[in-house]
């Protein structure tokens, strides 16, 4: 994976949650709030998940190793995520620009919150991390229909078709 390739993964992931986060905005508070089963329960909780796994990888990238978990009740709202997601996507817009191709390459070490210590080139970890957003969008996609919501479409290639 080159810099190219990775700014293009980046545009789409940030496409992508924010075609979610728009879905979800229609959402009144029982809906987003309620248990609907899944690993994690609710809307919320799976957006919370989502925005502090994307934090956590850029906390990394950074050589840092942070332990903090948001908690849902961090974001009663989808406004609230929203702003989070927005100051993690420029972090990692800044982050991805301040790279070289062969920075690509570079390895990184962290600590996991179970304390085991992991290394991966950083390739891996931006794939990883843009991969794991993909998987927490299908399962809000299934928490809409079981809402009786009609999901958004964030394939990659719908992400393309539109002009990206």
């Amino acid at each position: 994976m080159n810099r190219e390739m990775a700014n293009e993964l980046l545009s789409y992931n940030t496409w992508a949650n924010k075609r979610v986060l728009d879905a979800v905005s229609h959402l009144d508070a029982d809906q987003f709030l309620r248990n609907l089963g899944g690993s994690y329960p609710s809307v919320q909780a799976t957006l919370t998940h989502m925005v502090w796994a994307e934090w956590l990888w850029l906390e990394r990238w950074h050589n840092r190793s942070p332990m903090d978990l948001f908690e849902p009740g961090e974001f009663p709202d989808v406004a609230a995520i929203r702003e989070r997601w927005q100051n993690v996507q420029a972090g990692q817009g800044t982050f991805l620009a301040s790279l070289s191709d062969d920075q690509m390459e570079r390895v990184g070490r962290y600590t996991n919150r179970k304390g085991e210590v992991w290394e991966y080139v950083l390739w891996r970890q931006l794939h990883h991390a843009f991969n794991h957003s993909t998987y927490h969008r299908g399962q809000v996609s299934n928490m809409l229909r079981l809402l009786g919501v009609e999901p958004v479409a964030t394939d990659f290639l719908v992400y393309c078709d539109e002009g990206r």
